[in-house]
């Protein structure tokens, strides 16, 4: 009898190396989208935890804990490396210490002085304490609208809702990760990708752009 032999070839050179070539190609191609997908994810993530930290202060002034809030931010560009970094830091006062204010220091009644970003008299800063109720969140490689420091302030029921410099006449600010200051517009639309939005009774809400929705884009809550 004669015996069958079998047929069995493994790959060749050649044809290892062209799929190699191909893999390698594809690749290509889809790294910068999975960078740019790894991206965006994180940059959502860190606005998220901003959006925590001013949900969980008001939830504190809702709750009686706080008569008096700030949510304290300051954002600045290291001018060796461009490397960007936010602080967004929340602090409460309590109603007996507030009551003090109003009675005692007069410039605490104006609105442009009450939510001074070099106010020291809070009775729980989440700088400086592992409380629950206050926190501080620390972003690198955030981009913004605004440069600098700066800062709102709630109460209960909206009577001493301030803000302060780039904020007065304004409920907003804007977020994204290219790092940098996004203070701009181009045809598209702003330059930030994020906006958290507030009331003066401290409801926040955060939005997305989105330039293919409307005729020329828009905001899209979150």
């Amino acid at each position: 009898m004669h015996q069958l032999v079998e047929n069995n070839k493994g790959f060749t050179t050649l044809e290892v190396i062209v799929v190699l070539c191909i893999v390698g190609i594809l690749s290509a191609f889809a790294f910068p989208q999975i960078m740019d997908w790894n991206k965006s994810r994180a940059v959502k993530t860190d606005v998220i935890r901003v959006v925590n930290i001013f949900d969980n202060i008001n939830s504190q002034v809702q709750r009686g804990l706080y008569a008096f809030a700030q949510v304290y931010m300051n954002f600045e560009i290291d001018q060796e490396t461009g490397i960007t970094t936010l602080t967004v830091t929340s602090r409460g006062m309590t109603a007996d210490t507030l009551g003090n204010k109003i009675n005692q220091d007069m410039t605490f009644r104006s609105e442009t002085e009450r939510c001074s970003l070099d106010r020291e008299d809070w009775d729980h800063d989440g700088a400086d304490t592992d409380r629950a109720e206050v926190s501080q969140e620390i972003l690198s490689n955030i981009e913004t609208n605004f440069n600098g420091e700066e800062a709102v302030c709630f109460s209960k029921d909206g009577r001493w809702y301030s803000t302060s410099n780039f904020f007065q006449g304004s409920n907003s600010f804007e977020m994204s990760g290219r790092g940098g200051v996004c203070d701009d517009q181009d045809e598209k639309g702003p330059q930030c990708d994020y906006r958290i939005v507030w009331s003066r009774f401290g409801n926040i809400k955060l939005e997305k752009w989105n330039e293919r929705k409307g005729e020329s884009g828009e905001w899209v809550s979150q």
